[in-house]
């Protein structure tokens, strides 16, 4: 179909035009359009010389907000497109920048397009989608690990701290008793040289093999003193060897502490280093959390301005099918009463030509009076009213009678038609007449 005048062109390629770009929208499809177009293209062909000042003036008004539609809808696919390319140079410069890999969150900014472009719809952030969560559970493990050596190595320390308390004690004791065996054995030397000192036996026996008592004394002395000395001696080294055996349990306690010590500031360190990298994490998911309710909040404002846009086009597009419909239909009204005009025009000029005598008897129409008298010829500046019955059902007219009469001239307007409903007998009564001047025709 297409309305055409001098400086517009109105088809229905750029209704389909239309159609496909008003897709994006979910509103408009091109397939309705083209169908409404198929509907009204076998009924109507009407050139430029058909219609009046009113109706281009109408159709050039209708092209205009069309065009306006079209470079709106174009405009809009331009603004997205720029958006789509921005969000990409951004992404590219922000991992250019860290050089860190975004892939795990290309997912929400593919969520968050899709609620751009489509119907708008909540957007859920998954921690798992930020970062792997085998990572988190394996350094969790981790540190629970950690944390159960620094317990053990706790009690490892108190033990050790325990056992060496212990062992200073004994060995504390054990010198108290080597001071007082010492002492005690001192005092047991002193006191048997003081009695030996004190003893002064004279013993004088005349015998043959004179025994030296000084002699027995000091063996006995001798033998007293070597036993002493080797009871000490043997004491010294019993404590000296539980000494070194005391030495080397604490050196080896030392090492086992130190060692302990040195693990246990190694486990500090890393807890220190995880709950730094947890936290770094945290805050990570915190500003990306911000962020994305930063762009729904953005993007579903410009959602919404868009669902309005698209609520006010259809309105309009709305209000424009309703008036090509109805022109369309006025067009078909005007166009059938044109078509009954000629058939009628063409009847009456055989009829007064005398076509009709010729004819035999099944072509045969029979005339009244009255039809006779509305055939013959005007008188002049005289008015001629044509009374046209339609009979219309369901918007669609089922048949149609004419009736012609001359009237004296009352002004120098052009002929009235005027259109009344009729009962569906008489309505039928209309269509079969019609019929009959359309075989004769």
């Amino acid at each position: 179909m297409s309305f055409r005048n001098p400086s517009r062109n109105f088809s229905s390629s750029s209704l389909s035009g239309l159609g496909q770009r008003g897709s994006m929208f979910g509103s408009i499809s091109s397939s309705s359009i083209g169908n409404m177009a198929n509907t009204m293209r076998p009924h109507v062909n009407i050139n430029s010389n058909t219609f009046s000042p009113d109706d281009k003036e109408t159709m050039k008004g209708l092209n205009d907000r069309l065009a306006g539609y079209l470079s709106n809808v174009r405009l809009m696919e331009e603004s997205n497109n720029t958006l789509e390319e921005q969000i990409k140079d951004a992404m590219m410069r922000k991992s250019n920048e860290t050089g860190r890999d975004w892939s795990a969150y290309e997912k929400s900014i593919t969520d968050v397009r899709n609620q751009r472009d489509g119907p708008q719809r909540p957007v859920v952030l998954h921690v798992n989608e930020l970062f792997p969560a085998g990572r988190f559970e394996s350094e969790q493990a981790m540190r629970q690990g950690v944390e159960q050596d620094l317990a053990r190595l706790r009690k490892m320390l108190d033990d050790t701290y325990m056992s060496r308390m212990q062992l200073e004690g004994q060995v504390e004791s054990m010198r108290e008793e080597l001071a007082f065996l010492k002492k005690n054995h001192e005092e047991d030397v002193a006191n048997m040289s003081t009695q030996i000192n004190g003893s002064q036996v004279n013993v004088h026996m005349e015998t043959k093999n004179g025994v030296d008592l000084s002699e027995i004394i000091t063996n006995i002395r001798t033998q007293y003193e070597r036993a002493a000395q080797k009871s000490q001696e043997e004491t010294e080294a019993w404590y000296q060897k539980k000494f070194e055996n005391i030495a080397a349990e604490v050196t080896q306690n030392t090492e086992a502490l130190q060692t302990g010590r040195t693990e246990l500031n190694d486990r500090r360190r890393q807890i220190q280093a995880l709950e730094i990298d947890l936290q770094t994490l945290h805050n990570m998911i915190r500003s990306l959390e911000d962020t994305l309710r930063e762009t729904e909040a953005r993007y579903g404002q410009e959602v919404g301005g868009h669902n309005n846009r698209i609520q006010q086009l259809e309105g309009e597009l709305g209000q424009v099918r309703a008036q090509v419909e109805g022109q369309t239909a006025e067009y078909q009204a005007l166009l059938n009463i044109k078509m009954k005009l000629e058939a009628e025009i063409a009847t009456y000029h055989s009829l007064l030509e005398g076509v009709g005598e010729d004819k035999g008897d099944n072509d045969r129409v029979d005339f009244s009076l009255e039809q006779a008298l509305y055939a013959a010829p005007p008188p002049e500046n005289s008015k001629k009213t044509i009374i046209i019955r339609q009979e219309i059902e369901d918007e669609e007219v089922i048949s149609e009678s004419l009736h012609e009469q001359n009237t004296a001239p009352l002004n120098n307007q052009d002929a009235c038609v005027e259109e009344d409903e009729e009962t569906p007998a008489e309505q039928k009564e209309d269509e079969a007449s019609s019929d009959a001047l359309e075989q004769n025709e």
